[in-house]
């Protein structure tokens, strides 16, 4: 039953996720996330107190699968650059896939206190855990150079809008910046 309920969950985040990214928050009722998942508004409910814990629960989602990209690809062969660089790739190609063609996409994660508060977080997890491998790896000035490259990073996001040419110029980045600061020997 816990399998049915869990499913029945993730559907209502699933859908609604595509919804609020049509129609902004603003524009979605609980009334349109319920029909838009196919549940009657009692159930909807039933799973949510209203239409910011659905919100909430679209963020979190979109937040551990951020994690997931980050952490395959930390985990992945390669020097630190190149896995500090596919890290970054892979999170700023998650989020603008779970963005794209939202008209809604900046009000929705810049804007909203709970998924600007939980990017926010995100973000200084990145940082900190780039800044501990670089700090690992011998590099002087390490969270300077890691907030360097996330913020180009960022920026190299906002400007750029093909998957892979996103993920090589953040790779280019990332070697040009950290590979001279790991091989100072």
């Amino acid at each position: 039953m816990a399998d049915k309920s869990e499913n029945r969950r993730r559907h209502i985040v699933d859908t609604s996720r595509m919804l609020i990214l049509r129609r902004g928050l603003r524009g979605t009722t609980m009334e349109a996330l319920a029909r838009e998942a196919e549940v009657a508004k009692a159930t909807l409910y039933a799973y949510f107190q209203d239409k910011d814990a659905v919100f909430a629960a679209v963020v979190d989602t979109l937040v551990d699968e951020l994690n997931a990209a980050f952490e395959v690809s930390m985990a992945s062969g390669g020097d630190l650059p190149e896995r500090i660089g596919r890290a970054l790739g892979s999170q700023f190609n998650v989020l603008a896939n779970a963005l794209a063609g939202s008209p809604y996409a900046t009000e929705l994660m810049s804007e909203h206190r709970r998924a600007g508060l939980q990017l926010r977080e995100r973000e200084h997890l990145t940082e900190r855990l780039i800044t501990e491998a670089l700090d690992q790896a011998g590099a002087n000035d390490a969270q300077l150079l890691s907030h360097i490259i996330i913020s180009s990073a960022y920026g190299i996001a906002l400007k750029t809008n093909e998957p892979d040419r996103r993920a090589d110029a953040i790779m280019l980045v990332c070697r040009r910046v950290l590979a001279p600061a790991l091989n100072k020997g």
